[in-house]
């Protein structure tokens, strides 16, 4: 569908997936989510770069990262590595709408058509999540609980159907084909099948 080097914004963007996946918030503790090498789009470096030229004073968000999977569908990747409370779900929301903006411009490609050809993956540390320990000291938190979510795949693969956390379900069929949460297991066993 895409060839990321026919558009020099992303072209000029390239790297890995791994490259993409750092967390680099602690210099003293840098933690890579993936250790994939497949070719992927440095979508924040592409964000940057798209708003070069325009005159605005709030900054977009964007997601992390754009490759190809091996059904030549496009896939945006979120990396979290720390705790998915309230306010980092609605990051994340937003990140979905901005990096879908401006991908249909650079792309000069209605929503329509990128949605049949797209899917997102949310990566998330599940050991950061189980082990949240201020989850009562702030009311806004909903802790990710690592055995509802065993229990709720569980039923999920019964039905046929894929569980997907963190409210992202909403975006499948409007901006994307499908949408998928995964951790970081989950997520190596999806390239190795994509």
């Amino acid at each position: 569908m895409i060839d990321f080097k026919d558009y020099p914004i992303l072209k000029n963007n390239l790297s890995t997936l791994k490259e993409t996946s750092i967390d680099d918030h602690d210099k003293n503790h840098i933690v890579y989510m993936t250790d994939s090498d497949r070719e992927a789009v440095h979508f924040d470096g592409v964000k940057n770069k798209y708003i070069e030229s325009l005159d605005i004073h709030d900054v977009p968000k964007s997601n992390d990262s754009l490759f190809v999977n091996q059904e030549n569908k496009l896939v945006f990747v979120e990396f979290k590595n720390g705790f998915m409370d309230g306010e980092k779900k609605f990051a994340v929301r937003k990140k979905i709408y901005d990096s879908v903006i401006i991908l249909t411009d650079i792309l000069d490609m209605g929503i329509g058509r990128l949605r049949g050809n797209m899917e997102y993956i949310l990566v998330y540390n599940e050991s950061v999540n189980e082990k949240e320990k201020d989850v009562l000291a702030k009311k806004s938190y909903v802790q990710h609980s690592e055995a509802f979510n065993s229990i709720a795949k569980s039923i999920s693969r019964m039905a046929n159907e894929e569980f997907v956390c963190f409210g992202v379900k909403i975006f499948e069929g409007y901006c994307f084909k499908s949408v998928h949460t995964y951790t970081e297991k989950e997520f190596a066993q999806y390239l190795k099948n994509h």
